[in-house]
């Protein structure tokens, strides 16, 4: 078998030297290719078979230990022999962790010495030949397996498939899942067309970070991807981590998918697959704490625990006391309290979203009247909050949905009204479940019907007539978050003669009727 050279080193005689050195082809080695810096020798990599590289360390623009280093990331599975010049034997040695398997001082090279060092390289490939040949050999045979991970993988979801035969299967396997991360908004509007792009992008960066495998290796089902390795990485637990962020790598570089990566443990049965495939697909919704720069592992299912910490209902109500006094501080710090509990157990993205959406939907629902001066914000925060994919992006949101209710809060409390407009707010609040009219309260501070109406008015932005339906309004949600109060007993208790009225008020302000709101807060309770 002939094993292919590339020469990499911006000096021409050096170039010209090293082929003439040894008779490469007498040993098995073919030269391919002579280049001058790290780029061109990357650039040939892409287009060509390569065994061995023998590179300088110091070149222009892509000097030898940038280039070990690009190679390394890439899984590059050939040999590599730096050439050194006095002084340089440091930078070397740094490269002995990035796969450089030996190092040769160019300025008193003699054919014996490389042709030793190419003799130790040959017998390496030889052994990863005979190791490849090996796999493929068990390529052959392992067509039956390939064929019950595919079902299990595209019936792990289905009902009736989970008493499943532990079947033996004729070699192990490691296999990395992989699944396409959208929001539910993002779902909505190009579930199919992105779902194609995600698996070709896969399918072609796959074929680029491990070459010379076939396809049939990687299956899809929905936004869900396994990869299954080469048979050789198995117990190259380093390796296997390193191509898959490579993998992840590229994927981040040429699209503009989000992806989620995760390893599995070693798989020796159909048994061991279904475990682990639920396992895998567990540990990729870590990454909505994590993000997505990293690659996870199956053995982090461990950290993965029940929640068992304060209830929403709980943090809802601390939440509401401090912001009803305009307090953010407290409310963030709540907030930060309810997340960090969630984070140290790291509960599912489902059962946060099923906490989190109702906090944010109660908060909107009983603020509603404060959020009215700025609709546009506030359907932009709900718009990026159904976008989000990262626990960090929701909490910023709905962080930022607490501050502008607490400023708006404060900004009312603060304001030092006149004797006369505390004594109607005090009037109003006293009489909020009787029928007010602007006559009664007139009679009540004496003061005529029309001064005090452009009184208030003036003082609070508002009328009189606007601010006693606003408090009736507030007033409301509390009396229909009692279980023993119906809609029709509000009504009548805060003094409307006609429940329609009430209604119609009701949902103007808060965008739900009654019954609704009600149905909505005793679920949540």
């Amino acid at each position: 078998m002939m094993y292919n050279v590339l020469i990499v080193d911006d000096e021409r005689i050096i170039r010209i030297g090293l082929r003439s050195l040894i008779n490469w082809e007498e040993v098995g080695f073919k030269i391919i290719d002579a280049v001058s810096d790290g780029k061109q020798a990357l650039a040939v990599i892409e287009r060509e078979k390569v065994d061995l590289i023998l590179t300088d360390i110091k070149m222009p623009y892509m000097d030898g230990i940038t280039l070990v280093q690009n190679l390394y990331e890439r899984g590059f599975l050939g040999e590599i022999i730096m050439l050194t010049s006095y002084g340089e034997f440091e930078f070397a040695r740094q490269c002995l962790r990035y796969g450089v398997g030996d190092y040769l001082l160019k300025g008193t090279l003699v054919p014996d010495e490389l042709m030793q060092a190419v003799l130790k390289v040959q017998r390496k490939l030889d052994e990863k030949g005979e190791k490849l040949f090996e796999e493929e050999r068990e390529d052959i045979n392992n067509e039956q397996d390939l064929k019950i991970i595919e079902h299990i993988f595209k019936t792990n979801h289905l009902e009736g498939e989970n008493n499943i035969e532990k079947e033996s299967l004729s070699m192990p396997y490691v296999f990395l899942l992989f699944k396409h991360v959208q929001s539910k908004a993002q779902k909505e509007k190009h579930r199919a067309c992105t779902l194609e792009a995600y698996r070709e992008s896969i399918e072609n960066i796959i074929s680029e970070a491990v070459p010379n495998q076939s396809i049939p290796r990687l299956f899809f089902e929905g936004e869900w991807g396994i990869y299954l390795f080469p048979n050789g990485y198995v117990e190259q637990k380093d390796v296997l981590h390193r191509i898959s962020m490579h993998i992840l790598n590229l994927i981040k570089l040429y699209t503009n998918i989000k992806i989620i990566g995760v390893i599995s443990k070693v798989i020796y049965t159909s048994y061991d697959l279904r475990e682990s495939l639920k396992k895998t697909q567990d540990v990729a919704e870590l990454s909505f704490y994590k993000g997505y720069e990293e690659v996870l592992e199956e053995e982090m299912h461990i950290l993965m625990k029940p929640y068992l910490g304060t209830s929403t209902q709980i943090v809802e109500e601390r939440l509401h006391q401090a912001m009803n006094k305009g307090d953010y501080s407290e409310a963030n710090n709540l907030l930060d309290m309810y997340m960090e509990e969630m984070r140290r157990v790291y509960v599912p993205k489902e059962q946060v979203e099923e906490r989190l959406n109702p906090l944010l939907q109660g908060i909107i629902l009983d603020y509603s009247i404060y959020l009215e001066s700025d609709k546009s914000r506030l359907n932009e925060l709900v718009e990026s909050y159904r976008a989000s994919t990262l626990l960090d992006e929701m909490q910023g949101l709905i962080k930022e949905l607490i501050y502008m209710i607490c400023t708006l809060i404060l900004q009312i409390k603060n304001k030092n009204y006149r004797r006369e407009i505390v004594e109607i707010m005090d009037y109003i609040e006293q009489h909020i479940t009787e029928k007010i009219t602007l006559n009664s309260i007139a009679n009540q501070i004496n003061m005529n019907e029309s001064y005090i109406s452009r009184l208030f008015k003036s003082e609070t932005g508002m009328n009189i007539i606007q601010y006693i339906n606003v408090s009736k309004m507030e007033k409301a949600k509390e009396l229909l978050k009692e279980k023993n109060m119906i809609v029709k007993d509000v009504a009548y208790a805060l003094g409307f003669e006609e429940q329609s009225y009430f209604n119609r008020m009701f949902n103007k302000y808060f965008g739900v009727n009654p019954k609704e709101y009600k149905k909505y807060t005793n679920l949540s309770q």
